[in-house]
């Protein structure tokens, strides 16, 4: 039997879009003064991040805060008017807080009444770690996640690329980048059962090598401006689970020929998958929807 059939057979979900399709949910970058402790934060998503969740996500959420709102443009208005781009509106309570810390509460305001409607459609992703745990705030607990980062192993659009560009090579290619996230929703099933069967999980990184192999060819094929990224998600998991999880997945893992690609269309460096225990939150409050965000991004690739 193919490994396919077997798979359809075994994973209920495998090879199925949700109804509605995957939705991320953006944060802006925060700024956290030493002085006070209090958070800044920016109006505008950066013309990268807004890629990004462009190319892998169906839907994107990006929060209309009253009293703060960050103002549309010429690129977001496109997006609302195709259907991608939504606005959920929400506004800042009255609080003693600095207003950046009211944000962050009225996104995750927006995130959680998002989640509950569609639970485990729904995540988050910012352009840093950093921006993470800024967001969340007094919700941070130390040493309850594993994060997984695909490190130099995506194409992500340049800021100047034509989001009509992306939408079209999204319909031509729709089954590539479905693939690499049906293989990282696989690896994120493997880490939080925290077994121990290490062929296991190096045969599921293997398909994520060829995934984002694949991934990067048919960028190629497009010529679409691109930039070498890594990708991550934290996943929440707790106690020995964690320890487990990453003794079975060891420390790092390369991905052989995604590697050999890259080195081929830029400079030197390994594309691997990296494991790092991470934080989680008070009770578990993001376990359905792990984190996911680009932290770096690497060198142009040069299509000619």
């Amino acid at each position: 039997m193919g490994e396919s059939k077997h798979r359809k057979q075994s994973e209920l979900d495998y090879g199925k879009r949700p109804k509605g399709g995957r939705g991320i949910m953006l944060v802006p970058d925060f700024i956290e003064p030493r002085r006070n402790g209090g958070l800044e934060a920016h109006k505008h998503l950066s013309a990268e991040q807004l890629r990004f969740a462009l190319l892998f996500w169906d839907r994107i959420a990006w929060p209309s805060v009253r009293f703060f709102q960050g103002d549309n443009n010429v690129e977001t208005d496109f997006l609302m008017k195709a259907g991608v781009l939504v606005r959920p509106e929400t506004q800042l309570a009255p609080s003693s807080m600095s207003v950046g810390r009211c944000l962050a509460n009225a996104y995750f305001d927006v995130f959680q009444k998002l989640e509950n409607k569609e639970p485990g459609r729904w995540s988050l992703a910012a352009e840093t770690d950093a921006d993470i745990r800024a967001f969340l705030g007094d919700m941070v607990v130390p040493d309850r996640g594993v994060n997984v980062s695909l490190h130099r192993a995506i194409p992500v659009p340049r800021g100047d690329a034509p989001l009509e560009d992306i939408l079209e090579f999204k319909l031509k290619r729709d089954p590539e980048l479905l693939a690499l996230r049906e293989e990282i929703d696989t690896a994120r099933r493997l880490v939080t059962s925290s077994t121990d069967r290490a062929q296991e999980f190096a045969t599921q990184w293997d398909r994520i090598d060829g995934a984002c192999r694949d991934l990067l060819l048919v960028s190629r094929e497009m010529k679409m401006p691109i930039r070498i990224a890594d990708m991550s998600f934290g996943l929440e998991i707790t106690g020995g689970a964690i320890l487990a999880a990453i003794g079975a997945a060891a420390t790092a893992y390369t991905l052989k020929e995604t590697n050999t690609l890259v080195t081929s269309l830029a400079s030197a460096g390994a594309s691997c998958v990296k494991f790092a225990k991470t934080y989680g939150t008070r009770r578990n409050l993001l376990k359905k929807s792990p984190l996911r965000y680009v932290h770096h991004f690497h060198e142009d690739i040069d299509w000619q």
